[in-house]
């Protein structure tokens, strides 16, 4: 009885506005500091980035501490991991949308992708959640304002790209927005998933399992990975796993209880974070006037996105 009324409270707490914010503020933030901290982490462990699959060992040993940063914090809280058969399947599909598939295409992309660049085109995934939602949720049909915002949004990525760089790699920008596409679809089967699952089962388990699938796959390509562990490189490296471990398990309880396109509307807050991060270890190779134009057009088309408002959709 006392448990349940526990969980009633914390389920209340999740759907406070100022709770909302400050959580996913703390997500966005993690996220933000992710884009910087992979640049980083290609160069101080000395990631060969001709070579894909070292990539994906580099990725999947990230998400292995990740998983296992949750499994420690769940048996030293009494947290409850179980599942089924039938759940881990579900759970497993999500590994190979999420950590696998996204994080394949992100990894690869930021090969060549300036991280503040990367930043702001990982904005698109919220564009990819609107335009999905349209087709899920009766309640959440496309209007023509989140119309305008999708266009407005969309030109500051077009005009990022254009005036940072002159040019768009498929390999590049492309593997990006390929790898946020995915990001939309994994947010909508996370909140269907988290309805009858807890964050921390979905979230360590999906990690756990697209980690072995990069891992392995990076062990029979590209062999034992040639990492070298110092002072520096390690903190480095459970910053990455923290930064999936606690986002991630952050992001799945407060799409439990709450809608995806009334929590979307702050992740305009990951480029901000990005490009800010990233300025202060990138400074002086960056356009600034064009990314803070960029920046502020993408803010405008995620808030006209999620503006609420008694309009009729485009299907009437």
């Amino acid at each position: 009885m006392l448990e349940n009324e526990t969980q009633k409270e914390k389920q209340s707490l999740l759907k406070k506005r100022g709770i909302i914010i400050l959580a996913t503020l703390f997500c966005c933030f993690l996220w933000g500091s992710a884009f910087p901290a992979v640049a980083a982490g290609y160069e101080m462990l000395d990631v060969n980035l001709e070579d894909p699959f070292q990539i994906m060992l580099f990725a999947g040993i990230r998400f292995m501490i990740a998983s296992s940063l949750i499994f420690v914090y769940a048996f030293t809280t009494g947290k409850k991991m179980g599942v089924n058969i039938r759940g881990l399947k579900k759970i497993a599909v999500l590994g190979l949308l999420q950590t696998f598939g996204q994080y394949v295409f992100f990894f690869l992309s930021m090969r060549t992708v300036h991280p503040a660049n990367a930043s702001i085109l990982a904005s698109t995934g919220v564009f990819f959640t609107v335009i999905i939602a349209h087709f899920i949720y009766k309640d959440d049909r496309l209007t023509g304002r989140k119309l305008l915002g999708l266009i407005i949004g969309m030109s500051g990525v077009v005009i990022l790209n254009g005036g940072a760089s002159g040019t768009f790699s498929l390999t590049g920008e492309g593997f990006m927005i390929i790898s946020m596409l995915l990001a939309a679809v994994s947010a909508v089967y996370t909140k269907k998933l988290a309805g009858t699952m807890s964050p921390y089962t979905i979230t360590g388990y999906q990690l756990l399992l697209g980690s072995m699938l990069l891992i392995g796959l990076g062990l029979v390509f590209s062999g034992p990975p040639q990492l070298t562990l110092t002072w520096m490189t390690t903190p480095l490296l459970i910053y990455l796993g923290f930064i999936s471990a606690a986002a991630f398990t952050t992001w799945s309880a407060i799409l439990k209880h709450n809608h995806i396109s009334k929590v979307s509307v702050y992740k305009f807050f990951i480029p901000i974070f990005g490009v800010l991060i990233s300025f202060i270890f990138f400074r002086g190779t960056l356009d600034v006037m064009v990314v803070l134009i960029s920046l502020i057009l993408v803010a405008i088309g995620i808030v006209l996105i999620n503006f609420e408002g008694k309009k009729q959709t485009l299907s009437g």
